[in-house]
């Protein structure tokens, strides 16, 4: 049988969901005897998610607290996926049976790739990052192309969703609910990234050894993944689909 990781969009999951599941993993994980809890990787990782999630869940504790820091959480989603639909506009047109428009393409995403990993920078950064994009994109330099791609909408909406969150970033009262909700940003970033690497830590060494261990913790992984994925996939399923009869 070809060992795997479960699909799984943590992408999808709300900031709630993604303290869940590092909590449900931390507490299947929990249940392997102890006597098999002897790889120092494994360890210094479940040890290292326990600490980052405790972490993680103070900052969530001040997030729900803060009505106006749901709506920051909400607009910077909404600006995050305005990115995202000039990553895959490009991509589209790069497919294109014009090379006029293939080359724009390839233009545009060369001024696109040095603002890679635009959407985990923390709130400024990624704000000043974001007026400063949508500057270039304007410019006489690449708005032709922009134009000839019919992208000027999908540049118009990031600029419109930068600024709606720097309203309501700039209104917001400061204090500590603005120091816990600027960090969260970045406290699940780092948390996802952890359990990236300790899940693919676990698959290599279930290929790549017999230690019971680690076939023991990818199947608890996996069960969890699994649950959080088909109730990522049921919220996300157009309705239409769901209305379709089984074949």
């Amino acid at each position: 049988m070809k060992l795997k990781l479960e699909p799984l969009k943590t992408a999808n999951l709300t900031n709630m969901e993604v303290g869940q599941l590092t909590f449900r993993h931390l507490s299947d994980l929990d249940t392997i005897d102890p006597a098999l809890k002897t790889d120092a990787p494994f360890n210094a990782y479940t040890n290292g998610l326990g600490l980052q999630l405790g972490e993680y869940q103070k900052g969530l504790a001040q997030v729900q607290k803060n009505e106006e820091t749901e709506k920051i959480v909400l607009a910077d989603a909404a600006r995050d996926k305005s990115v995202s639909a000039i990553s895959a506009a490009l991509k589209l047109h790069a497919m294109s049976d014009v090379p006029e428009e293939v080359e724009a393409s390839r233009s545009l995403s060369i001024l696109f790739g040095t603002y890679k990993n635009l959407t985990t920078l923390n709130y400024e950064a990624e704000t000043l990052a974001i007026d400063k994009l949508t500057g270039e994109l304007n410019s006489p330099a690449y708005s032709e192309k922009i134009n000839m791609l019919h992208m000027s909408k999908y540049v118009a909406r990031l600029s419109e969703a930068n600024g709606a969150f720097k309203t309501l970033f700039s209104d917001r009262m400061v204090g500590n609910a603005m120091t816990e909700s600027y960090d969260m940003k970045i406290l699940r970033t780092a948390l996802l990234n952890k359990y990236s690497d300790f899940a693919n830590y676990v698959l290599a060494m279930a290929k790549a050894t017999d230690n019971p261990l680690f076939a023991n913790a990818l199947n608890l992984l996996n069960t969890a993944r699994k649950y959080y994925n088909d109730m990522v996939a049921k919220r996300t399923t157009p309705k239409a689909d769901k209305a379709k009869p089984e074949a």
